[in-house]
């Protein structure tokens, strides 16, 4: 490799790792690039004399810390050095983001969504950042309003990944409203999806839904009342709620049967047992308690009494 193509290749991956780590030190950027220490020192010192980038000391801490600089005209100028690298696409593209920064805040966001526990954590930290670069790469606000309408989109759902709700329906509203005045019905659906979830969640939260059978129900619920969604969308709707509520009675009924037996069995053994206990408290004598008075004879027992045979025996004689 020349020693111009090392050069470009340094001031490539510096630049780009300077602009996704947003504050930094040299040992860290030396980690993101895989570069020579001293050739990202050298590329370093180069972004803070042209202003791209400044630096400062954390209390306690010997190393330098690097981070972007707050001037947006500065944040440009470096977003657009990165973009210079990459070829120039050959066919005309449609108005919305073409930066390679949004590219990679898509497809991180892709992931963020599919990811779980600390790698969706890690995940939401890098889109957040790419989503800062690719904001000042398009022209912030002075990009074209579709291109600023994908980027809030994006932020909306950047915001549903942090769990900020009411930030990522104003994103999503805001994205909404610009698509909207210029016709992009396939954008506009895509946000509807995305309102949705707000929705099914608002709802999950609003019936204190903790058990999963009842956040599905709360979700088809918010599903069926939309507007935009298409034909299979609803078939496949109806089709799962009745599935769920006949499992739901298939459960109800097999509770209620293996109920119903476990009844019959203890309460047959119940039957038993008093049964038993009434032959046995026929074969002893019975014993007043609490008074003094004498218990009445039950007539069972009056025809075995030691009077009454006496007196049949007087009879007899």
């Amino acid at each position: 490799m020349s020693n111009s193509a090392v050069r470009s290749e340094v001031k490539f991956k510096v630049r780009r790792n300077t602009l996704l780590l947003h504050e930094f030190t040299i040992a860290q950027l030396v980690r993101a690039t895989g570069l020579n220490p001293e050739s990202v020192r050298t590329e370093v010192q180069r972004l803070r004399q042209e202003g791209m980038i400044i630096s400062g000391h954390k209390p306690g801490q010997r190393e330098a810390v690097y981070r972007l600089s707050d001037d947006p005209e500065k944040r440009l100028a470096l977003s657009r050095s990165v973009e210079a690298f990459y070829p120039e696409p050959t066919e005309p593209v449609p108005p919305r983001p073409t930066s390679r920064m949004y590219q990679d805040a898509l497809q991180t966001l892709d992931e963020a969504e599919r990811g779980k526990g600390e790698q969706r954590e890690a995940l939401v930290r890098r889109a957040a950042h790419q989503l800062e670069g690719a904001w000042e790469a398009e022209g912030a606000s002075r990009a074209p309003e579709l291109v600023q309408a994908h980027l809030f989109r994006e932020q909306g759902r950047l915001a549903c990944l942090q769990g900020r709700r009411e930030q990522a329906e104003e994103w999503f509203d805001q994205a909404r409203e610009k698509f909207s005045a210029a016709g992009a019905e396939r954008e506009i659906r895509l946000i509807d999806e995305y309102l949705l979830y707000l929705e099914a969640q608002r709802q999950i939260d609003i019936n204190r839904a903790i058990d999963p059978s009842t956040q599905a129900r709360c979700v088809l619920e918010t599903l069926k009342k939309a507007e935009h969604i298409g034909p299979l969308m609803c078939l496949l709707v109806d089709l799962v709620r009745e599935l769920s509520y006949t499992a739901g009675d298939r459960v109800v009924d097999a509770v209620y049967t293996s109920m119903a037996a476990v009844g019959e069995r203890f309460f047959g053994r119940m039957r038993e047992e008093l049964r038993a206990e009434l032959r046995a408290e026929r074969m002893q004598p019975h014993v007043a308690t609490m008074t003094h008075e004498r218990p009445a004879i039950p007539e069972w027992q009056m025809e075995a009494s030691p009077d009454r045979l006496s007196r049949r025996r007087g009879t007899d004689d």
